[in-house]
């Protein structure tokens, strides 16, 4: 039996407190909802009043709307027609405004932005999971056979949405080829490393531990064990143009 522990299965809502800012977000069954990796990510992340945000992949709109508290002039994108009405329910409950668009990575924005926030899915879901989830639920986390395939695609586009004082802000998680994305921020970006942490895997790394720790032993992923729990890294970077 597969264990599917990280969705809903109908609609609720859920308060947040995150940089001392209380807001509150309906999440459904259609979407990835926010996790501890994103509260780290949101916890972590410097918006500054009036500064050009987008917030790539909005999901339900998390990272966006809590950039729009902190007084950021919010865009944001995602290619889940359902993930972006309810991202747009989202702002509204929380009296935001945010420029939607649907569409992969920057969909049709065109200008510079100051700060790029992207929460990308990026985890090698086992086979066995995305069966059980469907089609729709595995895109909104899966980053393909080496967990990265749409962070390096996204690391590839960014730039010419950057100006020389724009920031992006971007999780590395080692239930990934992390090794190949380093490399990858290493040469194209400054790189300051803003955040760390070490947190549980989601319930899939551990019901198929055979196969993770197989990867991890060619390392191409870290996890670890932390006394029952098995655990991995999670960084949090600040890249700006070399």
């Amino acid at each position: 039996m597969v264990r599917i522990l990280h969705f809903v299965q109908k609609p609720e809502l859920r308060k947040y407190e995150i940089q001392n800012i209380k807001f509150e977000l309906e999440i459904n069954e259609h979407i990835f909802p926010p996790s501890p990796h994103g509260s780290f990510f949101a916890e972590n992340m410097k918006i500054n009043a009036g500064e050009s945000v987008i917030d790539i992949g909005t999901g339900s709109g998390f990272l966006g709307i809590l950039a729009a508290k902190l007084g950021g002039k919010v865009s944001a994108t995602d290619n889940d027609k359902d993930a972006l009405c309810l991202a747009e329910k989202n702002a509204a409950r929380n009296n935001i405004h945010i420029d939607f668009q649907q569409g992969e990575y920057f969909a049709n924005f065109k200008k510079k932005f100051d700060i790029i926030v992207v929460n990308l899915p990026q985890e090698i879901v086992h086979k066995d999971y995305q069966e059980a989830i469907g089609e729709q639920l595995t895109n909104s986390f899966d980053g393909g056979s080496d967990g990265n395939k749409q962070v390096l695609k996204f690391l590839d586009l960014a730039k010419k949405y950057m100006h020389n004082k724009s920031r992006i802000y971007i999780i590395v998680y080692t239930v990934t080829n992390y090794a190949q994305t380093l490399k990858k921020i290493i040469e194209n970006y400054n790189a300051r490393l803003v955040a760390f942490d070490t947190g549980p895997t989601k319930e899939f790394v551990e019901d198929n531990i055979k196969w993770y720790k197989e990867l991890n032993e060619i390392g191409k992923i870290k996890i670890l064990k932390i006394g029952k729990k098995w655990m991995a890294h999670e960084y949090l970077f600040e890249l700006t143009l070399k």
